[in-house]
């Protein structure tokens, strides 16, 4: 039965075979825990940390990684499968691998990591309940408590169950974290027709929300996975791991750069075979498959994971736990975030924002600084003593109404304890939703203060005297009219409004009559100083900023003008009006709404899919159960740390442990830079790669022999990939990104790139190939000069003698008859080699401190900042590289470069030349950009200067018309 809210209390226990009396028999509790089960949340599965590790070895990029190690090792061997086997074949194979571990353990160790984290931060303890069994009270554990059960609930409790009120006292309930509601909610046993609506249910309360005030009776209606938040908790459970925006890229990305491979791979075999020597179609083919795993970024996944890494580094030491990697990215992917108002926006404590005194309004602050005279000492005793609430230290027990009045009295300098020793109360009527009055009466001295407090129309009527300018006076009606007026002005801006009054006549009865009024407050949970920063930040990043509450629309309204998110009602959408619309007709219109209020869970999950079927990336942001289910379908769901529950932490991506909106920002911001520097590894290992692939390319169609040995192309691979490209993932953050829109969520990773990295490949491949062509003019005579046994057996163009000489280089490398495994070309062409390898080993290391993305048309002003890390690889790689060159047997035994005895005063300007090429590419890459810059910013073009004129005026003047929009709806809602 889904409607018990609807049935007089009779037909409850008939329905539930209680008796309201006695309770349940043991016989009856035993039966029904078999049949119902435990009153427990049900528990997600916990993935264990070696599962997690074999599914990150096998993403799509991860697998062809793998296969490319594995062809790394075969691909020598085509054509000559008998050769000896060194250890130094396994290289590539080796690094290729401990990228693909390296990656795997990073992403585990962070998912460990974070549910350590998560499960630290659980703090609701197992509660008990307190029950009538078999005629007798009894204290059990409320997982053992089953439908039927006789539940008695009294202030600072939780409820252990779903009840249904059977008899209640005063009783009110904080509902915040399940309906959003910031008032606690009186809670009482009379029948009401029919709702969906949690926060109307006023006779029904809901498991693991709290007492505040009062007392009651109920009955058990549901238990664990029935109750409201037991569905929540098992639609979450149900909820599969959808892949983020990166994780759906990088698969994307994986594919194509794939099938670029492939084509390398084919083009090069094909180009080779019918230009050259077809016997040597093996060699051919080895070179291929090489130059085409070349391509292949193979420390893309390492990068990509050590960005992560790094980045969630930072966000822990801002208060920010990321329960998995890829995590961080989304958040910088956002466009719209979704955010609960109670407790995430504003502070979830009441506080007193305004006074009414002396028939006018004054600020709280302004009324708090104000001098001490007999109607402050007077007030302060009204805000005290007709008051339950108790403070001591960081504990506050009370209704959040009465708990704002002792922190206002406070700050005016009044001890609650002290008031309640020296003023005691002898006397109280309590409150009562037919009255709306609270009254207390306590010794003041020899004599008795009578204090009332409670809503001020229903006060005034029992007030004939006000205290005005410290004197008291008579109250007539227009003063009684004056200040409803201005409590109505209060009450429109959603503040809530109590009235205080007194009386010092010694009365034994009718207390409520007579009284003296002295003003009243308005109170409202106030929005945090951070979220008013934090939204702003977002409005300038071009993030859309909605809040979802399931307070009222009034007060979810005031809210939003002070966050700068909404100004009208047009702009705010009740659930009444929600359930109204399909989908189509939401769809519509859901870009013109900024505030959702009266929402139960499941419309804050239909919200979140209406804005994700309009292509937005979209953050959910809350502490609350009701959060839960959309926390979880959001493309990141962010919880609140300390005030958040255990569900709500659960169903996260992201925990913000200072439960501060601002903190979020700091993730967008990491997350757009992680985007950034993966976006620039991508530029970076691309860019160099298609650059060694097309000066190997072409050098070896014109001279039939590949420049490069397999050896010098595995080096230069290991600097690039696992030094340089590394540790570009490591460099400080671009806060000029937060200017700039978001990311689209359609948007590839290649998008935008073809042109930097078009621009680093040839540029540097030209380098590259005029380096080799260079340094084959310093190649001596003697390397032109080739012994018999090189040349095939009937060779056209030996003669008589022992060697052949050859008139130059060129004439030697067109030759095609010598023997297969011939070191005839490899010897010639050292000089060249050596050129090519140091332009191709040094020009990376400067080239990867130059790739700027930035929003370089926004800003007349170019920035940089030194990545140290990068900068310290650099060094290691130039270091390395320098040892390489000139180490006696690794430079012409190991990588087949000109040997140090080689070196002559008329050959080293080779060295010299090599490193003027070396610099000459990221020269021309900077000079590239400059002219582009320039041109935008500064060249004279008046077509070009006209536009952005024209361009720059229409932005003056829609900000203007913008900012003049909300002047008058702020006006018009005055």
């Amino acid at each position: 039965m889904d409607n018990w809210e609807s049935l007089p209390t009779q037909e409850v226990e008939k329905d539930l075979d209680t008796n309201i009396e006695t309770g349940l028999t043991d016989k009856q509790v035993e039966a029904r825990l078999s049949k119902y089960g435990k009153n427990v949340l049900p528990q997600g599965k916990v993935r264990p940390w070696y599962i997690t590790f074999l599914l990150a070895l096998v993403e799509p990029l991860q697998i062809i990684l793998m296969i490319a190690a594995v062809i790394s090792v075969l691909a020598p061997r085509i054509g000559d499968w008998h050769q000896p086997v060194h250890a130094s074949d396994f290289i590539d194979f080796i690094v290729i691998i401990a990228i693909v571990v390296i990656d795997a353990v990073l992403e585990t160790v962070q998912t460990v990591k974070a549910r350590k984290s998560v499960d630290s931060l659980k703090t609701l303890s197992k509660p008990r309940a307190v029950v009538m069994r078999d005629g007798k009270q009894m204290e059990i554990d409320a997982a053992d408590l089953v439908p039927g059960d006789i539940v008695l609930i009294e202030a600072g409790r939780f409820i252990p169950a779903e009840l249904r009120i059977l008899e209640s006292s005063e009783f009110t309930v904080d509902e915040s974290i399940l309906t959003g509601e910031s008032l606690p909610v009186n809670k009482n046993a009379n029948p009401i027709k029919p709702t969906t609506i949690l926060a109307d249910k006023t006779n029904i309360c809901f498991m693991n929300t709290f007492a505040v005030n009062g007392r009651a009776v109920g009955v058990v209606i549901k238990t664990g996975e029935e109750t409201e938040i037991g569905k929540i908790a098992a639609t979450i459970n149900a909820n599969t791991d959808t892949k983020t925006p990166l994780e759906k890229k990088l698969t994307k990305f994986s594919y194509w750069i794939s099938v670029f491979a492939v084509l390398i791979a084919v083009v090069i075999f094909v180009s080779l075979y019918f230009t050259g020597e077809k016997n040597a179609w093996s060699n051919y083919l080895m070179v291929a498959i090489t130059l085409a795993i070349g391509v292949i970024p193979e420390s893309l996944a390492a990068v990509v994971s050590i960005t992560l890494s790094f980045s969630t580094k930072r966000l822990a030491e801002e208060n920010v736990i990321v329960k998995k990697l890829a995590s961080v990215e989304t958040l910088g992917s956002v466009n719209v975030i979704c955010t609960d108002k109670t407790g995430t926006l504003t502070q979830n404590r009441m506080t007193v924002q305004k006074v009414i005194t002396d028939n006018k309004v004054v600020d709280a602050k302004e009324y708090v600084n104000l001098a001490n005279n007999f109607e402050k000492d007077i007030f302060k005793k009204l805000l005290l003593l007709p008051n339950d609430a108790v403070t001591e230290g960081e504990e506050r027990i009370g209704d959040p109404t009465e708990l704002a009045l002792v922190d206002f009295a406070e700050k005016m300098g009044a001890d609650e304890q002290e008031y309640r020793k020296k003023f005691k109360r002898i006397d109280e009527l309590p409150f009562d939703s037919e009255r709306k009055l609270m009254t207390t009466v306590n010794k003041d001295g020899k004599n008795n203060i009578i204090c009332v407090k409670g809503a001020i129309d229903e006060l005034l009527k029992v007030c004939d005297r006000i205290l005005l300018d410290n004197k008291v006076q008579h109250l007539d009606e227009k003063m009684k009219k004056e200040i409803l007026k201005e409590s109505g002005s209060l009450s429109k801006n959603a503040l809530r409004v109590l009235g205080f009054a007194y009386s010092d006549e010694q009365k034994k009865k009718d207390y409520e009559k007579n009284l003296i009024f002295v003003g009243a407050v308005g109170m409202i949970d106030p929005v945090r100083d951070s979220a008013v920063k934090a939204v702003k930040e977002a409005h300038d990043a071009g993030i859309r900023v909605v809040m979802i509450t399931g307070d009222h629309p009034t007060t979810a309204l005031a809210i939003a003008k002070d966050l700068d998110i909404a100004y009208t009602e047009y702009e705010v959408m009740t659930s009444a009006t929600l359930e109204k619309l399909n989908d189509q007709q939401l769809l519509r219109v859901i870009d013109n709404i900024k505030v959702f209020a009266r929402v139960n869970p499941e419309h804050k999950v239909r919200i979140v899919q209406a804005l994700q079927a309009k292509g937005n990336i979209t953050s959910m942001t809350g502490d609350g159960v009701n959060d839960a289910p959309s926390l979880s379908i959001a493309d990141i769901g962010v919880a609140m740390g300390i005030t958040g529950t255990d569900v709500a932490k659960q169903a996260a991506d992201v925990i913000l442990t200072d439960d501060n909106f601002l903190t979020m920002m700091k993730g967008v911001n990491e997350g757009r830079n992680v985007w950034q520097k993966i976006r620039r590894t991508i530029v970076f290992l691309l860019g160099i790669n298609i650059a060694n692939v097309l000066g190997i390319l072409i050098i070896s169609l014109i001279n039939h022999t590949s420049p490069l040995e397999a050896t010098d192309i595995l080096w230069i691979n290991l600097v690039v990939e696992s030094l340089l490209a590394i540790s570009m993932g490591m460099g400080p953050n671009d806060d000029s990104l937060m200017s700039l829109p978001p990311i689209k969520g359609n948007n590839g990773l290649l998008k935008g790139l073809l042109w930097p990295i078009i621009k680093i490949s040839t540029i540097l491949a030209g380098c590259l190939i005029g380096a080799f062509y260079v340094g084959m003019l310093a190649t001596p005579d003697n390397l032109l000069t080739i012994n018999k046994d090189q040349f095939v057996a009937g060779s056209t163009i030996l003669g008589d003698g022992p060697s052949h000489q050859f008139d130059s280089w060129k004439e030697l490398l067109k030759c095609n008859e010598f023997i297969r495994n011939s070191d005839a070309k490899i010897n010639a062409i050292v000089y060249g080699r050596t050129a090519m390898f140091i332009v191709a080993t040094l020009s990376p290391a400067i080239i990867a401190h130059i790739i700027r993305l930035s929003n370089w048309k926004s800003y007349k002003r170019v920035e940089f900042s030194i990545n140290k890390s990068l900068l310290v690889a650099s060094i290691i790689a130039v270091v390395l590289n320098t040892l390489i060159l000139f180490i006696p047997g690794l430079n012409d035994t190991v990588f087949s470069l000109v040997g140090d005895k080689s070196w002559t005063s008329s050959n080293c300007w080779v060295i010299f030349m090599a490193i003027g090429f070396a610099f000459a590419a990221p020269a021309l890459i900077l000079l590239t950009d400059a002219i582009v810059f320039f041109g935008y910013h500064y060249a004279i073009n008046p077509w070009e200067r006209n536009r952005k004129m024209v361009s720059d005026l229409v932005r003056k003047d829609q900000a203007q018309e913008k900012a003049a929009k909300k002047k008058n709806k702020q006006k018009r809602t005055i």
